[in-house]
C-alpha cells in the first residue's frame, strides 16, 4: 500500500495505544503514505515527539473518569456510558469532515469508536474481544459481546495484536469465544515499539519504575514509587509517562533517575539496559517485555479488571509476578526468571503481514 492517505485514530487512555501503533504508523510512512494522526491530551503530545513530519489534529475523546477506589471502576464506566455515547457523535461529526478536507483512503483507529466511514475502509485495532468482568458480574459478559458486535458492524476489519492461536498473551480476552471467530477479526501478531539491540547490551539498571495509565491512579502509583524508593540498593530509573512535559530530568544524583518521560529510542536503551521493571499490566506493556525477553513484577490500576485478569494469567503462567498497588512493598520485590518468557514463541512485528492485510481493503 503506497500513496495513500491514512487517518489514525488514538485514544488518550494511557500511552499504550500509541506505543504499539508506533511499529504500523512508522511502516505506513516509510512506505510512501500520507497519515493524518488524531488524538488528544498525552497521546496527542507523544504523538508529536514521535511523529513530528506527520499531520496531527486534535480532537477531544471521551475522557473518562476512573474512580480513586478500584472496585467501583465497573460501576464508574456503566455510569458513562451516555458520555462515551456523545463522546462518539463528536468523533462521528470529525471524522466526516476529516475525509472531506484530507480524502482518506483508509481509517484505522485505536479503540475511537466513532471513527469510521460508509465509504472508506475502516480497520478497528483491539485486543479485547471479551470484557472481563469482576466475579460477581460475570453474567454480565453476554452484553458485552452484544456490545461489540453492533461495534463491529461499522469496521471493515478487527486486527487484534495477538498470535491466533497458542501461546498467546491475551488469553480469553481475545481467544476461544465466539466472538474471537468473528468473520472479521484478524490477528496480526504482537506489536512493539521497542526492539532488541543488535548487539547486547549491559544490564547496568537494577531497576526501572514505568509509571503510566490513566489519572487519578497514575499519580497514586507515582506517589507510592516516590515515596519508597529509599528502600532499594542499586541503580534505579523512574519514567513518570508525563509526554507533555518532554523528555525532562527530574531528578538525578548517584543511584536515583527519574525522567518525566522518555521517547521510544530512549525507552527502547533504557528497559534493555535495565535487570528488572515494575509496570502496569497494560497490554502493549506486555508486548514490549516479550519483544525483549524481559521479565517483570505488574501492578495492575486497580479495579481495572483487564488489567488484572492479565496479572494473574501470566503470574500463573510463571511468566510474570505481581502486586496489588495497596500492597506494593519494594523492599520486599519478587521476580521470575526471564528464561520461560524467552521460550515463548509468539511472532512480533508481522508488518508485512499486517500491510498484506490493509491491501486487501485500500489497494
Amino acid at each position: 500500500m503506497k500513496n495513500k492517505t491514512v487517518v489514525y485514530a488514538l485514544i488518550d487512555w494511557g500511552l499504550g495505544h500509541v506505543t504499539r501503533s508506533t511499529p504500523i504508523i512508522r511502516r505506513l510512512i516509510n512506505d510512501g503514505n500520507r497519515v493524518i494522526l488524531v488524538s488528544y491530551g498525552r497521546a496527542l503530545a507523544m504523538l508529536r515527539q514521535e511523529f513530528p513530519e506527520c499531520t496531527i489534529l486534535e480532537v477531544k475523546d471521551t475522557q473518562i473518569r476512573y474512580p480513586k477506589l478500584g472496585f467501583l471502576f465497573v460501576f464508574a464506566i456503566v455510569f458513562q456510558i451516555p458520555k462515551m455515547l456523545c463522546g462518539w457523535a463528536h468523533e462521528r461529526k470529525h471524522i466526516k469532515k476529516i475525509v472531506k478536507d484530507y480524502k482518506a483512503d483508509l481509517i484505522m483507529t485505536e479503540m475511537r469508536l466513532g471513527f469510521w466511514h460508509k465509504k472508506v475502509p475502516s480497520v478497528l485495532i483491539t485486543h479485547q474481544l471479551r470484557f472481563h468482568l469482576p466475579k460477581g458480574l460475570r453474567w454480565a459478559g453476554i452484553f458485552g459481546d452484544c456490545f461489540n458486535r453492533i461495534v463491529f458492524r461499522h469496521f471493515d476489519r478487527v486486527f487484534v495484536p495477538d498470535a491466533a492461536g497458542k501461546p498467546n498473551l491475551s488469553g480469553i480476552l481475545s481467544h476461544d469465544t465466539a466472538i474471537s471467530r468473528h468473520p472479521k477479526v484478524r490477528h496480526i501478531g504482537c506489536l512493539s515499539s521497542l526492539v532488541p539491540a543488535v548487539k547486547p547490551v549491559e544490564e547496568d539498571i537494577d531497576y526501572l519504575f514505568s509509571i503510566s495509565g490513566p489519572e487519578p491512579q497514575r499519580t497514586e502509583f507515582e506517589t507510592i514509587i516516590l515515596d519508597q524508593l529509599d528502600k532499594l540498593e542499586g541503580k534505579v530509573v523512574v519514567t513518570l509517562g508525563r509526554p507533555a512535559e518532554g523528555n525532562n530530568i527530574i531528578r538525578q544524583d548517584e543511584n536515583v533517575t527519574i525522567y518525566a518521560h522518555l521517547n521510544r529510542a530512549e525507552m527502547n536503551t533504557i528497559m534493555q539496559r535495565a535487570k528488572r521493571v515494575i509496570c502496569r499490566s497494560g497490554y502493549s506493556t506486555v508486548m514490549e517485555l516479550l519483544a525483549l525477553g524481559k521479565s517483570a513484577m505488574f501492578v495492575p490500576t486497580p479495579g481495572q479488571t483487564e488489567q488484572e485478569y492479565l496479572a494473574t494469567h501470566y503470574q500463573e503462567q510463571g511468566l510474570f509476578t505481581s502486586c496489588r498497588q495497596e500492597d506494593l512493598d519494594l523492599g520486599s520485590l519478587k521476580f521470575y526468571s526471564d528464561e520461560k518468557l524467552r521460550e515463548q514463541n509468539i511472532p512480533v512485528n508481522q508488518l508485512d503481514s499486517i500491510m498484506k492485510k490493509l491491501d486487501t481493503l485500500c489497494p
